[in-house]
């Protein structure tokens, strides 16, 4: 899967809930949704990119792992990111609305 594919389902996802939200009338699903989506894909991008481990625990991954491995934990915390981006953008919109 490409960045743009990710970003596409972000997209596509991100127009089914603010679309179900319009029908059913229930606008704070935007924000809960949504926001669930973005804060879970911050979460699971940070924990791939190593974010919440300390310099140590870092080192001893870094040594510990193959080029391979690396390069596909970085890249899909950044297919995760780019999903996230739009359910960020719209839940941020809905709480400054």
């Amino acid at each position: 899967m490409g960045k743009k594919h990710a970003f596409i389902a972000g997209v596509c996802s991100m127009i089914v809930i603010c679309s179900a939200t319009i029908i059913f009338q229930h606008h704070e699903w935007i924000g809960w949704v949504s926001g669930g989506i973005s804060i879970i894909g911050i979460m699971i991008s940070g924990l791939l990119i190593g974010a919440w481990t300390s310099g140590d625990e870092t080192r001893t991954a870094y040594h510990s792992e193959t080029k391979e491995h690396r390069k596909w934990r970085l890249d899909t915390a950044f297919l995760v990111m780019i999903f996230a981006l739009p359910h960020m953008a719209v839940s941020i919109f809905y709480f400054l609305m």
